[in-house]
């Protein structure tokens, strides 16, 4: 790769990153912001908050994703059923028209029904697509499809859709276009015209029936979006069917882009855990049916990546490798994440390190570079200070003395709760704190451990779940939590 060319590269990636982080931090203008769906035969009611710019919605085969999308479509095109008679079902889309000039230039006063402000729609079913443009090319003879192709005006060359189609394949093309056909004999809800695609590379011309099913899928996509009207809503059903992992990252990047440019509200009903871990949690949604197969469903909102993979049928991937001194401060930190994240404790994996300068150097080193996991170091609270022990990639665990001695704090300054709770007599308790105290601070755990008979991980539970009846250690909790919760919800 020449200079320029990775000059570019640097480039691209670049406004990629900045395009993401748009999108994390809300600072995306888009029309959809609420849904409303009441008496719906498959999804009953429910109302799910869109985010800005992009949202992707998840969900096992069958949950309704495809019902949600067609749903929007219907209802923004003024659609009824095939028999001329009304949908029963009652919709509301709501939020900001943008689609219109005089729309994005008045302030915002308020959300309003986006269908009555006939906010432009494009729905997509990527599949069905696909497969209709196949049966529409072995339906027509050749002879009679050439004559057709030959009256049919072609859409003009696209540097964009040229492009885009040559990033998400990974491959340059000669050619990239497209025609619009008149459908024979088309049955009622088919739509009277289809697309004829039409690609180059090395000399060679193809259609659609020498094209591999991940061109022609990429095709239909990009024609989508090449000609989608700024402040439209877009409804991508499955965009990532036939694509392999590494194309459906760069077609989501595209897509993204698009959405950000043309202040899009771009809704993706997908399988594909590429979007999900690509995407900020910001953007993620999860759609479930009622226990039992009830037609009642729910859309979730403030999922991360890895529980949108367990939804998804997946093993959960770990978000995050978080930093600590040794055995104890691991158990500590474990049995806070137990009790303050149970919903990420399963995604976060703590490792002991042994020693606070490893603890440092790895998380400098690999807490900035952003990978797929993050890294974080949980340093002992009795570190706060100490030079060199501070940083961005950081963290303590609660109070300014070493996880040991808060343990044994609030076990002698609870000792009746404690004594209750652990299954032993308060004399016992004492006698075992007395013994301990005259020892060095990280083998007192292990003595009071030893003395009572109750496991070390006991007495730190019971110790964890009293710390924020403290102050200053609720303050040292809560921005822990805090921090970690950060870090897996967060885009790089």
């Amino acid at each position: 790769m020449s200079r320029d060319a990775e000059d570019e590269e640097v480039l691209r990636r670049a406004q990629i990153k900045n395009h993401y982080r748009k999108l994390a931090s809300g600072q995306v203008r888009s029309p959809l912001r609420r849904v409303e769906i009441d008496g719906h035969a498959h999804l009953g009611s429910l109302v799910a908050e869109m985010a800005p710019g992009i949202t992707l919605l998840c969900g096992v085969s069958g949950a309704g994703k495809t019902q949600f999308l067609r749903t929007l479509a219907r209802h923004l095109r003024h659609e009824t059923s095939l028999d001329g008679v009304p949908h029963p079902t009652a919709v509301r889309l709501m939020g900001q028209s943008r689609h219109q000039k005089s729309d994005r230039s008045k302030p915002v006063t308020g959300d309003v029904e986006l269908a009555e402000a006939k906010a432009p729609c494009v729905y997509v079913d990527t599949a069905r697509e696909c497969f209709d443009v196949l049966a529409q090319v072995s339906r027509v003879p050749a002879h009679e499809l050439e004559s057709e192709r030959a009256t049919a005006e072609k859409a003009p060359r696209s540097a964009w859709f040229d492009q885009a189609l040559g990033s998400i394949m990974g491959r340059p093309y000669d050619l990239v276009t497209h025609q619009e056909l008149d459908r024979r004999s088309p049955t009622s809800g088919e739509a009277p015209t289809w697309f004829y695609y039409e690609l180059g590379r090395h000399g060679d011309t193809y259609g659609p029936e020498q094209m591999s099913l991940g061109e022609l899928a990429a095709c239909v996509i990009l024609r989508a979006l090449r000609g989608v009207a700024r402040g439209s809503i877009v409804l991508l059903d499955e965009p990532e069917n036939f694509l392999s992992p590494r194309a459906r990252e760069r077609l989501l990047d595209i897509i993204v882009a698009r959405a950000v440019k043309m202040e899009l509200s771009v809704v993706l009903a997908s399988h594909s855990p590429e979007f999900a871990y690509l995407l900020p949690g910001t953007s993620l949604r999860t759609l479930e049916r009622g226990v039992g197969g009830a037609a009642q469903a729910t859309i979730s909102t403030g999922a991360i990546p890895a529980q949108v993979s367990r939804k998804l049928g997946m093993a959960p991937r770990v978000e995050a490798v978080l930093l600590v001194e040794d055995r104890f401060a691991r158990l500590m930190l474990e049995e806070l994440l137990r009790c303050h994240l149970p919903e990420l404790a399963p995604h976060l994996c703590v490792q002991d390190v042994r020693g606070a300068d490893t603890a440092v150097t790895i998380a400098r080193v690999l807490g900035p570079t952003g990978p797929a996991v993050a890294f974080l170091g949980v340093l002992d609270g009795d570190t706060r200070s100490e030079p060199g022990r501070q940083g961005e990639w950081l963290e303590y665990l609660p109070g300014n003395h070493d996880p040991e001695a808060v343990v044994m704090q609030m076990l002698q300054t609870r000792m009746g709760a404690a004594a209750k709770e652990l299954g032993v007599t308060e004399d016992a308790l004492g006698h075992a704190l007395e013994e301990a105290h005259v020892c060095n601070i990280h083998d007192q755990p292990a003595i009071v451990s030893e003395h009572t008979g109750v496991d070390e991980g006991r007495l730190i539970s019971f110790a964890v779940r009293r710390l924020r009846s403290v102050p200053d250690l609720r303050r040292d909790t809560d921005q822990l939590i805090k921090r970690i919760r950060t870090l897996v919800t967060t885009a790089p």
